[in-house]
């Protein structure tokens, strides 16, 4: 298509088709261009354009749709998490024993949140061979703690619950 001499010339129709041709080479060029500068990028060995997807933005405005019908939904397994509590006890040793190090013991309780205390007893060896342990503090017996022992046979007697630990935590020989 040759362009015409003069514009004022061309009637209403001809300059919209005009316009229409025009603006499809123009997007047919910068499509092109946008080609020329990947390819140039790419023999240059430069990065290309990000493949950018979209955000999902859209999908969190719609509803969600159920994907499972009369079932409800599952969750996860579920691990308790239990801060533990260290507490060096000191051993009485005689003189020229080399520490070796703890030897650990923990005690469970029971509060409102659950609390393990770790007792890192002190691990001696005497210059005759013998190993020594730091004993537990006072009232330590068992690797449960009072208040859950209390509980337990709270639990056992007044709420007639049978336990299977109920022997392991609140015999008298543990």
């Amino acid at each position: 298509m040759t362009p015409p001499r003069d514009l004022d010339e061309l009637t209403p129709a001809q300059l919209r088709d005009l316009v229409a041709t025009l603006l499809t080479k123009m997007t047919a060029l910068e499509q092109k261009v946008i080609e020329q500068r990947e390819e140039i990028a790419r023999l240059k060995g430069l990065k290309g354009r990000p493949d950018i997807k979209p955000s999902g933005m859209d999908k969190g405005t719609e509803p969600a749709k159920p994907n499972r019908q009369g079932q409800h939904p599952r969750r996860g397994k579920v691990r308790p998490r239990v801060n533990v509590e260290d507490r060096i006890v000191p051993a009485t040793v005689p003189a020229g024993s080399r520490f070796k190090g703890y030897e650990p013991y923990t005690v469970q309780e029971l509060v409102l949140t659950v609390h393990a205390v770790r007792y890192l007893r002190e691990r001696w060896v005497t210059p005759d061979g013998k190993t020594i342990i730091a004993p537990l503090p006072e009232g330590t017996r068992g690797h449960f703690g009072p208040d859950l022992r209390r509980f337990v046979l709270m639990q056992y007697h007044q709420a007639r619950r049978r336990c299977p630990v109920w022997r392991r935590c609140c015999s008298r020989s543990a």
